[in-house]
């Protein structure tokens, strides 16, 4: 049977709309061969981690939660399908490569799979990237693979669209609130905050103490170096 046919079964069980999310991306098959296998658990609502892997390695989703799920790629990289209690489903990835993956049955939660060796470009001494390092506190290219966490709702592109939350170009030097076609909470229309390093630090580790009443759901960064290095990311995005 076809994968995508086979996905229709649980779409019977009450299972549509986590069906119907997962058929917007190609399925991936089991993985045949695996040099080493890494286990990635979903546990209650799923909340995705970084996982590091090697070319011809493979990661298994494993659902452990009482509720189906799934693990797909944001740009339809990868998808596992509808994973019910106790389903696995195994993926082998071959090429470098980083992967914003997500729940497609219960998003936005984020985490990325980065597949790299010794040699090749996601290497930590060879990495492939137009960035230059920054001369400011953090490292715009470690800041790159920090915003695959934001990628779900925000954009960095001129003239992008908004998505759950806005398009986050030119936004050193915004007032925050303003910019045209999104809209904002009160609070964040009220706050009058000029975004730049020291206020951007201060919202991305803690935004709900920082703007009481700010609708983004992120909880924020636990780390301050990944906060120094995805601001100084977002700051090559401006005019």
């Amino acid at each position: 049977m076809s994968p995508r046919i086979g996905l229709f079964a649980p779409c019977l069980l009450g299972a549509c709309v986590g069906l119907f999310v997962t058929l917007l991306l190609p399925v991936k098959t089991e993985a045949q061969e695996c040099f080493e296998t890494h286990n990635v658990e979903i546990t209650h609502v799923f909340n995705p981690g970084d996982v590091y892997v090697k070319p011809g390695e493979c990661v298994r989703f494993v659902n452990v939660h009482s509720i189906e799920h799934s693990a797909v790629g944001l740009e339809r990289e990868f998808n596992s399908g509808i994973l019910m209690p106790g389903s696995t489903s195994t993926l082998r990835f071959d090429e470098p490569t980083v992967i914003p993956y997500t729940c497609g049955v219960h998003p936005p939660m984020v985490g990325v799979i980065v597949v790299s060796d010794d040699s090749g470009p996601f290497s930590n001494n060879n990495v492939a990237v137009e960035l230059e390092a920054s001369p400011e506190r953090g490292n715009p290219i470690s800041g790159r693979r920090v915003f695959n966490k934001c990628k779900v709702c925000h954009l960095l592109e001129k003239d992008g669209i908004h998505r759950i939350g806005p398009n986050l170009y030119g936004v050193f030097g915004r007032t925050s609130g303003t910019v045209a076609g999104y809209k904002f909470s009160r609070a964040m229309r009220e706050a009058g905050i000029t975004w730049n390093r020291e206020t951007l630090s201060l919202y991305l580790r803690k935004p709900k103490n920082y703007i009481p009443g700010t609708k983004m759901a992120f909880v924020g960064l636990n780390d301050p170096g990944d906060v120094q290095d995805v601001i100084s990311y977002i700051r090559k995005f401006m005019d």
